[in-house]
């Protein structure tokens, strides 16, 4: 006689069990790390200052040139009697320019480079960077001065399509700071992309896919580096007029120097800065999306 098999009976899961989260096949996004960027790249700042300031100042006293050459020119700029020559003008003007284009260029690329010895704990030398960095330089001026025109050409619009209408204006300003702003997170890595892997043109196509994803956390970075820059700006502009205002008692020659000396000295701090930041988030986004160390990021300079 066969005995009729019992079904074994499910067992009601644990509580231990119930506890345990379901893996819902979604990976948590790594976060970019604000706090880290801005701590490394002060810390980077302070232990390299006089090579930050080489590195940015150089290009700037280059950009000046130029400028100087305009403005000694007595003819253009005689108020009492102008004559202006428009195409030598606007041909002053290109040249002006393209040199602070080239200028900022030449800085981005050299302090991108240092950024990369500083953090792997190589030997910084800021004279040793601009021979390498020269060519990217021209493909930095152009990408910049295209994004520039482009801004400008939207500005334009929006300035247009305001005049039409006042109505008009609270819908058009908006967009043009969601460009502008979506233009900063995205093509920022521009620099630190055309000199790292030699991109040319493409360099700001891979900034946008660098950064896509994390485009708020790179703004936000951003601007919080833009604070931390005025911060030191301010900090130095109250120095230096202490102590160009004692020296300009002694010698107003003296003060002149020392009051130039200072602003370019502010103003390749602010580049500077601003840069090493940058290079820093594009060190971080390779890290996250394509697992490259810092050491496999400056193989390309071997």
């Amino acid at each position: 006689m066969r005995t009729p098999s019992i079904k074994p009976t499910k067992a009601a899961p644990s509580a231990q069990h119930l506890d345990i989260p379901v893996n819902s096949g979604i990976e948590p996004r790594p976060p970019l790390g604000t706090g880290t960027v801005i701590g490394e790249s002060f810390s980077i700042l302070l232990k390299n200052f006089v090579h930050v300031i080489v590195a940015s100042a150089v290009p700037v006293i280059l950009f000046f040139l130029p400028i100087g050459f305009m403005i000694g020119n007595n003819q253009m700029l005689d108020l009492e009697a102008p004559q202006f020559d428009w195409p030598v003008l606007l041909t002053y003007f290109a040249i002006s320019l393209f040199a602070m284009c080239a200028a900022f260029s030449v800085s981005a690329a050299a302090v991108n480079k240092l950024a990369y010895d500083a953090k792997s704990f190589r030997t910084v030398k800021a004279s040793s960077y601009f021979k390498p960095t020269l060519s990217a330089a021209p493909v930095i001026a152009l990408l910049t001065i295209a994004m520039g025109a482009a801004l400008f050409l939207v500005w334009v619009s929006i300035s247009v399509l305001s005049s039409v209408s006042s109505l008009l204006t609270f819908f058009t300003f908006p967009v043009f700071f969601v460009v502008y702003f979506w233009t900063v997170a995205a093509c920022s890595l521009m620099p630190a992309v055309a000199v790292v892997e030699k991109a040319g043109f493409s360099s700001l196509k891979r900034s946008i896919a660098l950064t896509r994803g994390y485009r708020f956390p790179v703004l936000g970075t951003i601007f919080l580096a833009g604070l931390c820059s005025i911060a030191i700006q301010i900090a130095i502009s109250i120095f230096t007029f202490l102590v160009t205002l004692t020296a300009s008692l002694a010698s107003e020659t003296l003060g002149a120097i020392l009051s130039f000396a200072s602003s370019l000295i502010a103003f390749a701090l602010m580049i500077g800065y601003l840069c090493i930041v940058t290079s820093l988030i594009y060190i971080r986004l390779r890290e996250i999306k394509e697992g490259a160390g810092i050491d496999q990021i400056e193989a390309v300079f071997e």
